[in-house]
């Protein structure tokens, strides 16, 4: 079965709908007494595969349970336990994605029903229908499966019996498809992003200790790091510590009629940064009050404020996190709602503490923390090459971690980024110095290539264009931008960047100008789609902006993709390398080493980007272009997804050799040492190359 990621379109997802009976709602000491389930495939729920168990709960289940679901003691007393239950539903389940109504409370139950046997837990992506609808509906309430079921007429044909409720929910979840692609929520991705939105309802089941992923060990929970935001994985202390590690206690509770003053006196005096307005003893909680909302008063209305109660200054929406949530998920809250403090609740959903994301951040300058900090402060070439250094150790951090390498590509290729920005900046120095002024005109610098898609290793080239805003682009304004270009390219290089072997690099004037100029180039290209190629014109489709003016960039991007776009001719000029494959060698004929990225990687990449150009797709990472145009029709989900897997493949053992290379001391290279493969891996790399093999006939189907 392919496997899901973020960009699997939800119309497409083979899901496993399921729900269980229990002995009570304590996901801390209840059990298990009836799983059921049924598959979704397609949009259409499969009521001919379906899964149904009693399980043995080891434990009375109270009357007031059997009341309501029917099962009592007599009913279980034959029935397997947990133990052997878990195996088979794994099995249904498979890697399909699990859905339920409520189903942070069954996950939270079969979790620790997990953990009591000692088995590791395998934790999969996951959508909640009554998330979903508070998506669609933009309603905080929380609605249960009878009153979904009759908003969206769907039968219940015998409540709280595991199988009918689970196919009733999966009733109600193909018919939430429609309605949510309405609103563009049309991938995993999409969906599972909208429910993490919804805090008020997700804030009331984290007080009842329901799943979220959160409580879950690093190396449970991210196998792969297929899942894990690009930046956040950098600095595992996020990953093995929570909340209640470092967050300031006890909270400080200031009264809701204590003045500014008051107010100021007190963070000022205990040296914190945000107070909760509330009564503690109480447990009463009203708002929160931060330096900056008194700072904003201050400023707004001088010493006028200062008798005023902080009542109403304060913000009332608190926004919390229990104590054992690790701290990436409170950076990330913090990050997706623009806040800088975090209650942190003890397991009564008292708040017990604050952090902010200063401290969080500030508690332990990890390696990416540092790695940022050296780019964005680098003074000179010098220290834009530490920073460059450093990259192999966090490549290395990262695959110790169990992060994909296509994520770590996204890194590196952020780093790689941010170090070509942070340069212009010292070359714009470097022009005032010599006496050249500042730049004449307003202009946006790109990396284009690996780097621009986010799919670059250790061996990355300066690939990059720049344009301008000037109506003249000769005289002194081309000047200035020739002599930028020189010293642009070389602190790059100097930085640890090597020159691009093509002079894709904008000390070559043709990959600098205005936007004239620009189309010019492109609709050259689109003429004569054999010299876009050999211009490498192909490349400005993998444009990412690295630093400069944000208007210019959203202008050169347009452009770009208004002169290429859907055009057929351009588009099967740029597949040519795909089509005309050279074909891999077998590992035998390949020798000691097999250059992946000539016979693989490279391969992939051009296919991705033809397709993307001839269906119109804007997209410019090989993984999200491959998702759109199966969105498109143009290739098939199985297709997309092999690719996928096959690219996460290739991108590990080339990452796993560059580090190897360069910690001998060698320059990272772009094949493999077939010979230190495992057997298992040779065998792996051999089905990547056949699929490699298939993708001429892949490009031609989807370019027809």
């Amino acid at each position: 079965m392919p496997r899901v990621n973020r960009f699997t379109p939800l119309g497409d997802l083979n899901a496993v709908v399921f729900d269980t009976e229990t002995t009570g709602l304590d996901v801390s000491r209840d059990r298990v007494v009836q799983i059921g389930a049924v598959r979704v495939d397609g949009g259409h729920v499969c009521r001919d595969e379906t899964f149904l168990t009693l399980v043995n709960p080891a434990m009375p289940i109270p009357p007031a349970s059997t009341a309501i679901h029917g099962i009592d003691d007599a009913a279980v007393a034959d029935a397997p336990g947990f133990a052997d239950v878990q195996a088979a539903f794994e099995t249904f389940a498979g890697n399909s994605v699990v859905v339920g109504q409520s189903v942070g409370f069954d996950l939270a139950i079969l979790l620790r029903e997990t953990r009591r046997m000692g088995a590791p837990w395998r934790p999969l992506h996951f959508l909640d229908t009554k998330l979903l609808y508070a998506v669609l509906e933009d309603d905080p309430e929380e609605h249960s499966l009878d009153d979904l079921a009759r908003r969206l007429d769907v039968t219940i044909a015998h409540r709280h019996t595991a199988l009918d409720d689970a196919l009733a929910t999966a009733e109600i979840f193909v018919r939430l498809l429609p309605l949510l692609a309405a609103k563009g929520i049309v991938t995993l991705g999409d969906a599972e992003g909208h429910s993490n939105a919804q805090t008020r309802i997700l804030q009331r089941q984290a007080r009842d200790g329901w799943y979220d992923a959160t409580f879950v060990r690093p190396a449970e929970a991210w196998t792969d790091g297929r899942d894990r935001e690009a930046l956040a994985p950098l600095d595992p202390f996020l990953y093995r510590h929570r909340l209640r590690h470092v967050m300031k206690a006890p909270a400080l509770f200031l009264r809701p009629d204590a003045t500014v003053t008051e107010a100021a006196r007190r963070l000022d005096g205990e040296g914190r940064s945000a107070a909760i307005v509330g009564d503690r003893e109480k447990g009463r909680v009203w708002g929160i009050v931060t330096e900056r909302d008194i700072l904003r008063v201050l400023a707004r209305d001088g010493g006028d404020c200062a008798d005023r109660p902080i009542e109403s200054i304060m913000t009332e929406t608190v926004i919390s996190q229990p104590g054992d949530a690790f701290l990436y998920r409170g950076l990330a809250r913090m990050l997706r709602l623009g806040i800088r403090h975090l209650a942190v609740t003890d397991p009564a959903g008292g708040v017990a503490g604050m952090v902010s994301a200063e401290s969080v951040l500030g508690e332990r300058a990890g390696l990416a923390i540092r790695l940022g900090d050296e780019v964005s402060e680098a003074r000179r070439p010098a220290d834009l090459a530490r920073a460059r250094a450093q990259l192999p150790s966090v490549a290395r951090e990262l695959l110790a971690q169990g992060v994909d390498a296509v994520e770590i590509a996204r890194v590196l290729s952020f780093e790689v980024r941010e170090l070509t920005g942070r340069a212009a900046v010292l070359a714009e120095k470097a022009m005032q110095s010599e006496g050249a002024g500042r730049p004449p005109a307003p202009y946006a610098l790109f990396v284009l290539g690996s780097a621009g898609r986010g799919e670059s290793l250790l061996a990355a080239e300066q690939d990059n264009a720049l344009v301008f805003d000037s109506a003249d682009p000769d005289g002194p304004v081309g000047e200035w931008f020739a002599l930028f270009g020189d010293h642009l390219a070389r602190i790059v290089h100097d930085g640890g960047v090597d020159a691009c072997a093509d002079g894709v690099m904008v000390d070559n004037p043709a990959w600098r100008g205005n936007l004239d100029q620009w189309r010019d180039r492109l609709r050259r290209g689109a003429k004569r789609p054999e010299d876009a190629l050999g211009e490498h014109l192909d490349v400005l489709l993998d444009a990412h902006l690295a630093y400069g003016n944000p208007a210019l960039e959203a202008d050169f991007l347009a452009l770009v993709h208004a002169e290429t776009g859907g055009i057929h001719a351009l588009a099967a000029a740029l597949a040519a390398p795909a089509l005309a494959l050279e074909q891999p060698p077998s590992l035998a004929a390949a020798g000691s080493r097999l250059d992946l990225k000539r016979y693989a990687l490279f391969p992939l990449t051009v296919a991705g980007r033809a397709l993307a150009l001839s269906h119109g797709v804007a997209a410019v990472s090989t993984p999200e272009r491959l998702a759109k145009v199966c969105s498109a029709g143009a290739i098939t989900p199985a297709v997309r997804a092999r690719l996928g897997q096959v690219q996460s493949r290739l991108k590990e053992w080339l990452l796993r050799q560059q580090i190897g290379d360069v910690e001998a001391g060698r320059a990272p290279s772009k094949d493999v040492d077939v010979t230190a493969l495992s057997t298992t891996e040779r065998r792996a790399l051999d089905e990547c190359i056949e699929q490699i093999r298939s993708l001429p006939a892949i490009v031609r189907d989807g370019l027809a």
